[in-house]
């Protein structure tokens, strides 16, 4: 399948009203759903691409940390380099790497989405939205493209009692 060119620069407004809204969702799920250990979380940071090309933006939403900044690119980039299509697949958090990469590909186009700032299942559940929101296919393609990849996805994606699962769609 081949989808038309996508200019990632034109798309940053409708990208930022998306990551904002699924940010203030899910921090503001109550404490006895969304169990989070780590201290408040201060906003994500998006990094979207067109694999090989300068086709990209970086987008702060709200007040991401530094760590949060370098982690959205480093997961895109990890995953990008051992040719895997989500970054869970070589997940390490004692080596500091962490998921919240999704890549999908369409004839020879690839796109990839990288969020980090929340909590790693919640990154990838952004990411996998906004790349929906950008090639215009719905979140349960997105989701089969990955995994048709050999691409990890987290377990809650697929437990209909998660709130993920409730924030995906599916």
């Amino acid at each position: 399948m081949s989808i038309l060119k996508i200019n990632l620069s034109e798309k940053r407004a409708e990208i930022t009203a998306k990551g904002v809204e699924l940010f203030d969702q899910i921090v503001s799920i109550p404490d006895e759903i969304r169990v989070d250990t780590t201290d408040k979380r201060t906003g994500i940071q998006i990094f979207m691409r067109e694999v090989g090309t300068r086709n990209s933006v970086f987008i702060s939403i709200h007040q991401p940390s530094e760590n949060a900044q370098t982690f959205a690119v480093e997961k895109a980039v990890r995953s990008e380099t051992l040719g895997h299509y989500s970054s869970q697949n070589s997940e390490d958090p004692y080596e500091m790497k962490f998921r919240g990469s999704v890549t999908v590909d369409f004839a020879a186009d690839k796109y990839q989405a990288s969020v980090s700032g929340l909590k790693g299942e919640e990154d990838v559940a952004v990411a996998v939205i906004l790349l929906s929101l950008v090639v215009g296919l719905s979140v349960q393609y997105i989701i089969d493209k990955i995994v048709e990849k050999n691409g990890q996805l987290p377990d809650s994606f697929f437990d209909k009692r998660h709130y993920l699962n409730a924030i995906l769609g599916l």
